[in-house]
């Protein structure tokens, strides 16, 4: 009798530590479906020597269709692949329109996020009509970053990343920047027919123009001028990524009047200047077409992890504009209307194919492997992978291990307007000092207590937490606000009742929202 007490007793200890261990390993484990909250503080990242494969000399082209061209095989990866660097932490990306940017801004976001780095962020808050909230967002856009109350002060004294619309203007940019010289310049193209076929489809042009046709956008590119004589900003149909990079507008009206007018896509010196001057002057421009190499190679030149680059496709849709089929002559009606993009995308997008090309299997084989991390990722944050509360990532060449915790996903999961609310409230309690950081002590004080408050969550929403609360509350999730409040260390895992506890079943919060 005295054996078996002894055996369940022992039994009982195991448990308690094994149940102890993964608290610990994890932080507060939190819930991973959408409506539970979770905990930010990610395992911390192992680091174990081994040795490098051999380095290998093949190489695969990339033709210049669309598309790349893969090794039939994953090769292995070279030692160049990691060399020693320092993480560079200063962006301007020109956010084009149309382009994919926001799922690469939704990058820069988290990036930025964790490290607490102070972003350029427009003054005005996002309140009001949809039209009153774009036009808070896009506050920089065109030229906002010439009016220093367009955005709010650095948090920090500096300004470490641009990530929204503004038209591309070198002298103003540097004027907001520390250390410009520091500073990587980044933006994203996209084959013009794409973009425009996307812009057709997001800002309903056929309602806007009055196209009543089973074929909008055909009927468009045979008279564009028709229904777009007028040129505004942003330009949507006529070289619309150009004039975001600086195009002037005027330069842009003369370019398409004299190609309609000739029929003929040839391209002044003026547009070849221009077209040279972003290829110099960006330190890499990426390829919507090719996303994913963008994505590595912007990686590599910022000696980032793996793990930074993880992301979920943004404002991604399903639209009949997509599939319509353009005829050969609406091709070329379109490459006149579009005079700059062109020659911009195509003098760019060989560019970027000539890198990937000149980098050879290795690069290639990482992209493969960055595609299969970042759908294991995904598998894992649908919740549907399996019942652990961590992904680990084994060390390859390309990059150290890591884990991704429910907290990631919720991360890498947030949309644009609560990652802009979450960082305009963090500078404004940086900037008026209660940005406070969890004690490392045990003298803090204790949270309020919600156990038994019908309104869930209203104890959060005060100045102890934040600033400006009621646009938190409209534009995040409460999962997305309590996963903001642990990683600003606003409030200590075990005053809470959110974590699984020792003696097993769940915390009332956790019932209340199953309920």
């Amino acid at each position: 009798m005295a054996k078996s007490h002894g055996k369940i007793a022992l039994l009982i200890l195991f448990t308690s530590a094994v149940v102890l261990a993964g608290w610990y390993y994890d932080g507060s484990r939190l819930l991973r479906a959408d409506l539970r909250p979770v905990v930010i503080h990610d395992v911390a990242e192992l680091h174990t020597q081994t040795g490098r494969p051999p380095r290998t000399t093949n190489s695969t082209k990339l033709p210049l269709s669309n598309g790349t061209a893969r090794p039939t095989t994953m090769s292995q990866p070279n030692a160049n692949s990691r060399k020693t660097c320092q993480e560079r932490t200063k962006i301007v990306f020109i956010k084009t329109h149309k382009t994919g940017g926001t799922s690469f801004v939704q990058i820069l976001h988290r990036f930025g996020y964790l490290r607490n780095l102070s972003f350029v962020i427009p003054s005005r808050r996002n309140i009001g009509s949809i039209k009153e909230v774009l036009g808070a967002m896009n506050l920089l856009y065109p030229k906002g970053l010439k009016q220093k109350s367009n955005y709010l002060p650095p948090q920090g004294g500096a300004f470490d990343i641009l990530a929204y619309h503004t038209i591309y203007d070198r002298k103003a940019i540097v004027n907001v920047f520390n250390e410009p010289e520091n500073v990587t310049f980044v933006t994203l193209l996209r084959e013009p027919l794409s973009q425009l076929r996307s812009s057709f489809n997001y800002y309903h042009f056929a309602r806007a123009f009055n196209i009543v046709s089973e074929t909008p956008l055909a009927t468009f590119l045979q008279h564009p001028l028709r229904y777009n004589p007028r040129l505004r900003l942003p330009s949507l149909t006529k070289s619309p990524m150009a004039m975001d990079l600086g195009f002037p507008p005027t330069a842009v009206i003369s370019a398409t009047a004299l190609s309609l007018r000739n029929q003929s896509e040839k391209y002044s010196s003026t547009i070849r200047d221009f077209v040279r001057k972003i290829s110099e002057e960006f330190d890499l421009v990426m390829v919507t077409e090719f996303f994913d190499e963008s994505l590595v190679l912007f990686k590599r030149t910022m000696c980032w992890q793996l793990k930074d680059i993880l992301y979920y496709k943004s404002n991604g849709y399903i639209y009949a504009q997509k599939e319509e089929i353009i005829s050969e002559r609406l091709r070329q009606s379109h490459k006149r209307w579009d005079v700059v993009d062109y020659p911009l995308y195509e003098k760019l997008n060989h560019t970027l194919r000539d890198k990937i090309n000149e980098l050879g299997n290795d690069f290639l084989s990482e992209v493969d492997h960055f595609k299969m991390v970042n759908a294991k990722m995904h598998q894992f944050c649908i919740g549907n992978a399996s019942e652990r509360d961590y992904l680990v990532i084994e060390k390859t060449a390309w990059n150290d291990m890591f884990v991704i915790t429910p907290s990631f996903c919720t991360l890498a999961k947030l949309g644009i307007r609560c990652y802009m609310t979450l960082l305009r409230d963090r500078n404004l309690r940086f900037r008026n000092g209660s940005y406070a950081k969890f004690p490392t002590n045990n003298a803090y004080e204790p949270l309020t207590r919600i156990d038994n408050d019908k309104r869930y969550g209203q104890g959060f929403y005060t100045d102890r937490y934040c600033r400006i609360c009621e646009d938190i509350k409209r534009d995040c999730t409460l999962n997305e606000y309590l996963t903001h409040l642990f990683h600003e260390k606003l409030i200590h895992p075990s005053d809470t009742s959110f974590y699984v506890s020792v003696h097993g079943g769940r915390g009332p919060v956790e019932k209340t929202l199953e309920e």
